[in-house]
């Protein structure tokens, strides 16, 4: 056995031991996927002026959920989605929060 090994070995072991009695939020970014989603969902519905069909669909495609699950996580945010309507926020701003979404809008 090489010197050092077992040390190592050890120390790096001790550590994933000792972190498993630390307590893990399992739905760690769940809020933000919600926040994404609705601003996506304000994006396809009040600037791209989508059917209701056609932005579930398109939020299906986009977050890889079902559309009843995607109904449910954006009646958690409706205050914000109605916030977004009320402040009539531009495209420009959505940019600014999600720059890795696509927002160029369908009825240019």
């Amino acid at each position: 056995m090489q010197r050092g090994k077992q040390t190592l070995y050890n120390s790096i072991v001790e550590l994933s031991v000792s972190s498993r009695n630390t307590v893990h939020k399992r739905n760690t970014g769940i809020d933000a996927r919600r926040d994404a989603m609705a601003h996506r969902y304000y994006f396809h519905a009040t600037i791209n002026r989508l059917r209701y069909d056609d932005c579930l669909s398109s939020l299906q495609q986009e977050f890889y959920l079902q559309p009843d699950t995607i109904v449910k996580e954006l009646h958690q945010r409706y205050n914000l989605i109605h916030n977004l309507v009320a402040n009539k926020v531009t495209t420009a701003e959505l940019r600014k929060l999600y720059p890795y979404f696509n927002w160029v809008s369908k009825l240019l």
